[in-house]
């Protein structure tokens, strides 16, 4: 258990580590606006941004983040990558991985949020409006041929939504319709409990290891819209036998 002083303590840290966040995301968006304006081009900037946020929040929280199997991530592009949703800081989480010629599927929300949203749209990431099903399929095929062109990943969280328990949601179907599409394969990552770092109920961070996990590539190739649910099936099981063994793990070395 936790003392009075030491949650006191966290709590004035993650409010700390909010402002200053909140702070380092913006100035960062806007310099990748200018970045994306100048150069007249996407270019690096997304990448830049990740792993800049990244450092910067992960030293003020004293996280340490490691990554088994990395090259599993730049070894199988062009694919879909697929990371479990744990919480709002997943940025901060996944950004130090986030890999070069990679974009992002998110809801079409995001591009209303300001500066940031406009730098998400400005540098080619999806956007699905997911209450409109003929757009979305249209962003989806258009996407595929993207991949299959120019050779670019995509980084999407298939839950669709944040989720700190330990059984993974429904997956959505879309990125997976995406796979197929593009035959490309699918790389699912998943991370560890984030329950010694951080208590986003209760506003209380702590410095600690996060472990990340990259799994075995999963192959597309030669697949068709009737695997669908198999594929969804069993990315979704190994993603949860996988974030299940880390879970066991951490609960061994802490007792």
């Amino acid at each position: 258990m936790r003392g009075p002083v030491r949650r006191a303590l966290a709590r004035v840290h993650f409010l700390l580590a909010c402002v200053v966040g909140a702070l380092a995301f913006v100035g960062l968006s806007i310099g990748g606006l200018l970045y994306v304006a100048l150069r007249a081009g996407r270019g690096s900037a997304p990448v830049h941004l990740a792993r800049l946020f990244h450092w910067i929040v992960r030293t003020l929280l004293g996280w340490r983040i490691t990554v088994e199997d990395r090259p599993r991530v730049t070894g199988s592009a062009p694919a879909i990558l697929m990371a479990s949703h744990r919480s709002n800081l997943d940025i901060v989480v996944y950004g130090g991985l986030y890999p070069k010629r990679t974009v992002v599927i998110g809801k079409k929300e995001i591009a209303k949020i300001p500066v940031f949203g406009w730098f998400f749209r400005a540098t080619g990431n999806i956007l699905l409006d997911r209450k409109d099903l003929a757009s979305a399929i249209a962003s989806i095929a258009a996407a595929a041929k993207r991949v299959r062109e120019k050779r670019v990943s995509v980084w999407v969280f298939p839950e669709g939504h944040r989720n700190g328990s330990p059984t993974l949601l429904p997956f959505k179907k879309g990125s997976f319709h995406l796979a197929i599409a593009a035959q490309v394969p699918i790389v699912p990552i998943v991370c560890g409990p984030l329950d010694d770092v951080l208590d986003g109920h209760r506003l209380l961070v702590f410095p600690g290891t996060i472990r990340i996990r990259v799994l075995p590539p999963i192959p597309t190739e030669g697949l068709d819209e009737e695997d669908l649910e198999e594929l969804i099936a069993t990315v979704r099981g190994r993603m949860q036998e996988a974030q299940d063994a880390l879970a066991a793990e951490t609960a061994a070395v802490r007792s």
